[in-house]
C-alpha cells in the first residue's frame, strides 16, 4: 500500500489546521471533528497517490510531485466528499483547478529552456524533447480520472466503472493542461532563442534577415527545434495549434517582434482551450451517480 511521505502528511495536517485559526495542535488532538477531518484528508491524498502509481505505473518519485501539486491547488477536500459544499458550476470549478495546476507546473518548464541557445536545430529540439518527456512522465489523465471520480461519486475508493465514466472528462482536462504548458514552453523557448536569431541575422544586414524569414538560416533551425511539438499535438488531436504556432513564428521573425508571436500563440491556444473546457460539462455528467 502506497503511503504519504512524512512531509506530505505534515502538509495535509497543516492545510487542515489553517482552516481552524486560533486552535493549537494540542487542542486539535482532543477535538474529534478536527481529528476526523485530518484523517479524511490523509486517506484521500494517500488513495490518490496510490491511484497514480497503480493506474498509470507512475514512479513513486513522480507521484510525490503530483500529490504536492494537488495539495497546493486543491487543499481541503472535506467539502467535496461530504457534500457540505455545493459546486454550482462544475465547468468553472474544474477550469479554476486546471489553471492552478498549470500555474504550479509552469515554473518547472524554465529548466528545460536553454539559457543560451547556440545551435537552435540541436539544443532547441533536445530541450523540447526533454520537456515533452517530462510532461508525459508527470501528468496522467488516468490519475485525473480517479481524482474526478473521487469527487463526483464522493468516495475514497472509486470503482473501475466510476473511473472509466470520468475518463472522457479527464482526457479533456488532460489536453487542456498539456496545451497550456506547451504554449507556455513555446513562448519561453522563442523568447530565449530570439536574441540568437537577431544576432545572426544582424551580421548579414536586412538582406540576410529577409532570407532567413523566407526559409533559410536560423528560421529553418527554429522550426526544426519546434518539430517535436507537431507530433505530440497531433497525437492529442490539435494539429491546428501547431499550424498557428508555425505561422505565428514565421510572421514574428519577419517583423523582428517576439511579442507578436507571444500574442498570436496565446490567442490560438485560448481558442482551443475554451472549446475544450465547454465540453467537460457533458462529459462530467455522461454517467449517472449510483
Amino acid at each position: 500500500m502506497i503511503t504519504l511521505t512524512r512531509e506530505e502528511q505534515k502538509s495535509v495536517v497543516k492545510m487542515v489546521m489553517e482552516s481552524y485559526q486560533g486552535v493549537t495542535l494540542t487542542e486539535a488532538k482532543s477535538n474529534e471533528n478536527i481529528r476526523e477531518e485530518i484523517m479524511l484528508n490523509l486517506k484521500f491524498y494517500n488513495s490518490l497517490k496510490e491511484g497514480f502509481t497503480k493506474d498509470n505505473k507512475t514512479t513513486l518519485e513522480e507521484a510525490t510531485g503530483i500529490i504536492s501539486t494537488f495539495l497546493s491547488v486543491m487543499g481541503n477536500i472535506k467539502d467535496f466528499l461530504t457534500g457540505t459544499k455545493v459546486i454550482k458550476n462544475i465547468i468553472e470549478w474544474i477550469k479554476g483547478i486546471l489553471e492552478k495546476i498549470v500555474a504550479k507546473l509552469s515554473p518547472v518548464i524554465d529548466k528545460f529552456v536553454p539559457q543560451k541557445i547556440q545551435d537552435l536545430s540541436k539544443a532547441g529540439a533536445e530541450a523540447v524533447q526533454k520537456f515533452v518527456k517530462w510532461l508525459y512522465d508527470t501528468v496522467s489523465y488516468k490519475g485525473i480520472a480517479k481524482l474526478f471520480a473521487m469527487i463526483r461519486y464522493k468516495t475514497l475508493k472509486p470503482t473501475d466503472e466510476q473511473k472509466k465514466c470520468m475518463e472522457l472528462a479527464a482526457e479533456i482536462a488532460y489536453k487542456w493542461i498539456i496545451i497550456s504548458l506547451i504554449t507556455f514552453f513555446v513562448i519561453k523557448f522563442i523568447i530565449t532563442a530570439w536574441p540568437v536569431i537577431l544576432s545572426s541575422t544582424a551580421k548579414g544586414g536586412a538582406a540576410a534577415t529577409q532570407q532567413a524569414a523566407i526559409g533559410g538560416g536560423k528560421l529553418s533551425g527554429l522550426l526544426t527545434a519546434l518539430a517535436p511539438l507537431k507530433s505530440i499535438l497531433a497525437k492529442l488531436g490539435h494539429g491546428s495549434l501547431f499550424k498557428g504556432i508555425f505561422s505565428s513564428t514565421s510572421a514574428a521573425i519577419k517583423i523582428k517582434d517576439a511579442r507578436k508571436v507571444n500574442d498570436d500563440i496565446k490567442i490560438k491556444a485560448k481558442e482551443i482551450k475554451n472549446q475544450e473546457i465547454k465540453n467537460i460539462g457533458a462529459a462530467w455528467n455522461q454517467c449517472p451517480i449510483k
